[in-house]
């Protein structure tokens, strides 16, 4: 993977990725929310961070249901931009990187949605993340990873197209077995003229996650297959893991 590679998510995460993913919308985050305030049992009166945050549309249901004290930070300012339109949640917003972020705030909760984390090209940087992540946490503070499971390298659709609105989108996919990363090449032709933006993100099989949770001094609580609850296998597509800071482990560098 090239230089370039390594920085698709600085490119990618605009107005147009928006519109690709537009049925990711405000009905499916609240079915989310409500199923992560119900299982992780959140309390109202305590800080919650939504980490890589994008438009905001988790950020605004857990407003709606009185979190007041929860904020979302992302690297992109046009997903910024987006998640700010909403008033009472524009002052709780932060431009940061994932894998520092400028809180002294400690959270009941860390939350990462629709595949936020694995973005990056080494271990090293997907551990740190997880290291981040720990360092956010309240003593015995919870978090959450929605992450896809290696499952669906097997049901991969090479390639998809679809019109939205003016815009024809082309999406071709392959999954890399020698760097386990699945990676999608997205063409967006409008009146402008062709765009070409790409995703990579690292697919863990569920062994991999446990083990770098570890590494990192989180423990793994609990895995289903779906935000309606239902149980994880092998053959699921998504993996939702819930988890604990680990006060007991020590963890080495960080």
């Amino acid at each position: 993977m090239n230089t370039e590679n390594n920085q698709w998510f600085a490119e990618w995460f605009n107005e147009d990725y928006l519109k690709v993913y537009s049925h990711r919308n405000d009905d499916l985050a609240a079915e989310e929310i409500d199923f992560i305030i119900d299982t992780l049992d959140l309390k109202p009166d305590l800080p919650i961070l939504d980490l890589g945050c994008g438009g905001g549309r988790h950020l605004r249901q857990l407003f709606l249901r009185g979190y007041r004290k929860s904020y979302g930070i992302d690297l992109s300012t046009s997903l910024l931009r987006e998640a700010a339109k909403e008033s009472q949640t524009s002052g709780n917003l932060i431009r940061a990187d994932m894998r520092s972020v400028p809180f002294k705030t400690k959270f009941q909760a860390v939350l990462s949605f629709f595949t936020s984390f694995g973005y990056f090209s080494t271990e090293e940087e997907n551990l740190g993340v997880l290291k981040e992540i720990r360092s956010l946490l309240l003593s015995n503070g919870k978090f959450v990873l929605d992450l896809p499971s290696i499952a669906i390298t097997k049901s991969l659709v090479p390639r998809s197209e679809k019109v939205i609105g003016y815009l024809r989108v082309v999406e071709e996919r392959q999954y890399i077995a020698k760097t386990r990363r699945m990676e999608k090449q997205i063409s967006i032709e409008g009146p402008e003229g062709t765009q070409e933006f790409l995703e990579s993100v690292r697919v863990y099989s569920f062994r991999e996650i446990r083990q770098i949770l570890a590494e990192a001094g989180l423990s793994m609580v609990g895995v289903w297959g779906d935000f309606k609850g239902n149980c994880f296998s092998h053959d699921s597509s998504r993996m939702i893991i819930f988890g604990m800071r680990n006060d007991a482990c020590v963890v080495l560098n960080g």
